[in-house]
């Protein structure tokens, strides 16, 4: 029985076969910036793990390494939360940086925000806000 499941399983089609190189999903909507050796730059995209923003990429050397603090406009308040990044990819227009040493504290402060933002777009939709 067990040759007949082993079978099975080297038969079977794998549909996840290109492993995906994102541990979280990419967030487009919230209005937020990284600031980077006291510039703020708008931010493309983000996740917990990593941020995309628009600057010139001259002034960013592939992995060097950055203190940033994202900030975020939320309902009535601007959270800031200060992390370090490496420089993974520095185009012409945009840099991207990976998160290191996410504490948990980071983490949950990075839930946060996703919990209030989606909060903000239910009481947006139901017309609460």
């Amino acid at each position: 029985m067990n040759e007949k499941i082993l079978k099975t399983l080297e038969n079977a089609i794998n549909d996840n076969r290109v492993p995906t190189r994102r541990r979280f999903p990419r967030r487009m909507t919230d209005i937020c910036v990284a600031a980077v050796d006291g510039v703020n730059y708008p931010v493309h995209d983000w996740s917990q793990c990593g941020v995309l923003f628009e600057a010139d990429g001259r002034t960013f050397e592939d992995g060097s390494e950055h203190d940033v603090t994202m900030k975020f406009k939320l309902s009535d308040v601007v959270t800031e939360i200060p992390v370090r990044a490496k420089v993974i990819r520095a185009g012409k227009t945009k840099i991207a940086l990976e998160f290191v040493n996410v504490s948990k504290k980071i983490q949950q402060a990075f839930s946060k925000v996703i919990e209030d933002a989606a909060n903000m777009k239910k009481d947006a939709e139901t017309g609460n806000a």
